[in-house]
């Protein structure tokens, strides 16, 4: 290709895809709809809808009619949208295996000067420095790796219970895991920080026979296979050698024994304590019966959790590349299909990593105004090229590279 080839290449198969996530549709009017968001939350890399209708526009249109169009479409009641998260979470759900990780966490989307949104609540707003509480929504967020930086979104849902729903968080989690849980099989093994560290997700859990690796904050109490009950962080010192090697591991000393719930002593559980450096506090987690399989020794479960820092990257690519917190959909209804045609998005730039756009990954990869370093986050290069080489007013031009460049 030459000239404009690979810009208009990624614009096919983008609108291609964009027409796939519409075709269940019957009503025209509602396919155009999603195809146009699918593709113009690419584009434009913003929730605005009148930055969505300017990337999906040629500068022909009225820009108003286009925004005010979208808008209707977003928070009608007339229509139900829910078949669009289900095709989410059943496209991600083929992608898990047995050897998959599923990464979950709870973000916020703080509205700092927000004051007649439906449904807003008080969140704890995790980019503030001080941690304060803001107005806001929280939302659950579960992803399958894949390979090396894909994470595709399974689910992008908001809680309930913030906004004063006769619900709790634990709830909302066991729901949306389970439907995880169905949609998957059972397959994949979940990774939790110590948010998840409850008896009332554990507990449940592990009579679902899930298979989970969950950060310990050390509070939690567990019982020995001699009978004593200790502490997490009592157990995980038992766990030093009488001397540490003299010559540290590289990748630190790590050591595990197997434990059991006090509420639950038909379940054995493996405690595993990691050591990066000799006087640091340890890492531990605790792993479940279904995750310990053949072949996974204790250092597994310790990569295994630090592969969960995945779930930030996910998280950034979501609420930084889109903008997210900084939509102005009021109604409730409006912003849960955003987050699921957001979510949508996400999903297309991370198939990016496949083989079959290779050709298209490599001709962005080797254009000449990205800086000759290593990209450590596939993903957001990819979405600012691809948002500059396909906006109505490109900032850059892409062409396939020659066979001898």
């Amino acid at each position: 290709m030459a000239g404009n080839g690979v810009p208009k290449e990624i614009r096919r198969r983008l609108y291609v895809f964009a027409r796939g996530v519409a075709r269940p549709f019957s009503d025209s009017r509602r396919r155009q709809f999603l195809e146009d968001m699918v593709s113009g939350l690419v584009i434009s890399g913003h929730v605005h809808l009148s930055k969505v209708a300017r990337a999906i526009g040629d500068g022909r249109q009225n820009i108003h009619g286009v925004e005010k169009r979208l808008s209707g479409h977003l928070s009608s009641k007339h229509w139900d949208m829910s078949s669009v998260a289900n095709d989410l979470l059943t496209r991600s759900a083929a992608l898990v295996t047995d050897d998959s990780l599923i990464v979950a966490d709870l973000t916020d989307l703080a509205k700092y000067w927000a004051r007649v949104m439906e449904g807003l609540g008080r969140v704890k707003d995790g980019s503030d420095p001080e941690k304060r509480t803001a107005p806001g929504y929280a939302v659950f967020e579960a992803y399958v790796r894949v390979k090396r930086w894909q994470l595709f979104p399974l689910q992008l849902e908001l809680l309930k219970t913030y906004s004063g729903a006769p619900t709790s968080e634990n709830r909302e989690i066991l729901q949306f895991v389970g439907q995880i849980q169905q949609a998957t099989g059972g397959k994949g093994t979940w990774v939790w920080d110590r948010g998840a560290d409850r008896d009332e997700l554990m507990l449940p859990w592990l009579h679902q026979e899930l298979a989970f690796i969950v950060r310990q904050r050390g509070d939690r109490h567990v019982r020995l296979a001699d009978g004593r009950t200790l502490a997490v962080t009592a157990a995980a010192a038992e766990l030093k050698p009488p001397a540490w090697p003299r010559r540290w591991p590289r990748q630190g000393y790590t050591s595990c024994v197997e434990v059991w719930l006090p509420e639950d002593p038909e379940h054995p559980l493996l405690l595993v304590a990691h050591w990066r450096v000799r006087e640091a506090t340890p890492l531990m987690v605790l792993v479940s019966p279904k995750a310990r399989r053949r072949g996974r020794r204790a250092e597994w479960f310790v990569k295994a959790y630090r592969r969960r820092w995945g779930v930030e990257d996910a998280t950034w690519g979501i609420k930084q590349r889109f903008h997210l917190e900084l939509f102005l959909v009021r109604r409730w209804r409006g912003i849960r299909r955003l987050l699921w045609l957001v979510a949508f998005a996400f999903f297309w730039l991370n198939l990016w990593g496949d083989e079959r756009f290779e050709r298209l990954r490599q001709a962005l990869l080797h254009h000449p105004w990205r800086l000759p370093k290593e990209v450590t986050y596939l993903f957001d290069w990819l979405a600012t090229i691809i948002q500059q080489s396909l906006h109505p007013r490109p900032t850059l031009t892409v062409a396939a590279r020659s066979p001898s460049g």
